[in-house]
């Protein structure tokens, strides 16, 4: 079985002198939904939260899923995904 994964990158934009140009405003649109944890991970989870992150721009669509258990907050991408903070802000403007 084989696995290809797809994506693209942007191009760098450049200036007369090679530096590289200021960020446009990217816009950034997430949807953040919870998810039942023993339904998707098992009964054996520790996996005590689970959420989906539907994360759009205008050029790509990232799907994340951010789980919570004795390790902390993390993404399937890893710690430092800009899903976890998203998730993080979720929960906490919750009331």
């Amino acid at each position: 079985m084989t696995v290809s994964q797809e994506f693209t990158l942007p191009p760098i934009r450049r200036n007369l002198n090679g530096r590289r140009k200021e960020k446009a405003d990217v816009k950034r649109k997430v949807r953040v939904r919870p998810v039942d944890p023993v339904a998707m991970c098992g009964k054996g989870t520790t996996v005590t939260r689970l959420y989906r992150v539907d994360e759009t721009t205008d050029q790509s669509r990232i799907h994340h899923l951010v789980f919570f258990d004795r390790h902390g907050w993390y993404c399937e991408h890893g710690k430092q995904c800009s899903a976890v903070r998203d998730v993080q802000k979720f929960t906490r403007s919750k009331p």
